[in-house]
This record gives structure tokens, C-alpha cells and sequence, in this order.
């Protein structure tokens, strides 16, 4: 502080005064802006950490549908093979044909050759060739 030399008062004291007014104000509102800062930090690692939890959740009850999914999926694959399926048959008895035995046959007769239906000769003047046969 200076006082005046002719008066002796403080003619400077009213800006000083504004001065750490405005001082004050700035200073207040960089400490409102640092704890802003802080609790948008604080929330980001909230919300950060929320969101991986429920994603967490999400993974894990997918994990279980799935699981489930297939389950029931095979329960029903077996039951329509279990409905499908026929029961297997009772083996049947193998049904035995016996051969006929064969005739004896005589030791050296020959048999003759068999007939010919019909007989024609074949030149030209037969008449089966004027028949056409």
C-alpha cells in the first residue's frame, strides 16, 4: 500500500480491491473447472466401467443361449430319429430249399438227338421256296 504523500490516503486502494475481487472470481472458477474436470473423469470411469460389465453380461447370456440353443437342438434332433427310426424287426429263420437229388444217370447210353420240327429243302425248286419259307 502507498499513501498519498500530500493527503495521506490510499487513492489506489478501491482498484486493489477490485483487483483481488477479480482475482478471487478467477480463481474460484478455475477450481470449479478443475473439479469439472475430476468428476467427468470420475463419471467417463464409471460409465467405462458399467459399460463393460453389461457387455461382460450380454457375452455371458449369449454364451448360455447358445449352449441352450443347441441343446434343445439335439434333444429334438433325437426325438424325431427315435420316431422315425423303426424298432429293428425280429431276425427272421433263414427259409432252407432243398435241391431236388439228381437222377442217376445210365452209364453209357447215349441219347439221340432231338427232332426237327419241320424239314424242307431248301433249292430251287422246292416249294417251300415258292412259299416263302
Amino acid at each position: 500500500m502507498t499513501f498519498c504523500t500530500e493527503c495521506g490516503q490510499d487513492h489506489h486502494a478501491g482498484e486493489r480491491e477490485e483487483q483481488a475481487a477479480l482475482d478471487r472470481e478467477v480463481e474460484m472458477e478455475r477450481l470449479r473447472t478443475k473439479r469439472d474436470v475430476e468428476v467427468a473423469r470420475i463419471n467417463a470411469g464409471v460409465v467405462r466401467d458399467v459399460t463393460e460389465e453389461v457387455a461382460e453380461t450380454e457375452l455371458a447370456v449369449a454364451e448360455v443361449e447358445a449352449v441352450a440353443g443347441t441343446e434343445a437342438a439335439e434333444a429334438v434332433a433325437d426325438a424325431l430319429t427315435a420316431v422315425v427310426t423303426p424298432e429293428p424287426a425280429a431276425p427272421a429263420e433263414p427259409v432252407v430249399i432243398e435241391a431236388p437229388e439228381p437222377e442217376p444217370e445210365a452209364e453209357g447210353e447215349v441219347l439221340p438227338p432231338p427232332a426237327k420240327e419241320h424239314e424242307h429243302s431248301g433249292g430251287y425248286g422246292s416249294s417251300a421256296w415258292f412259299a416263302g419259307r
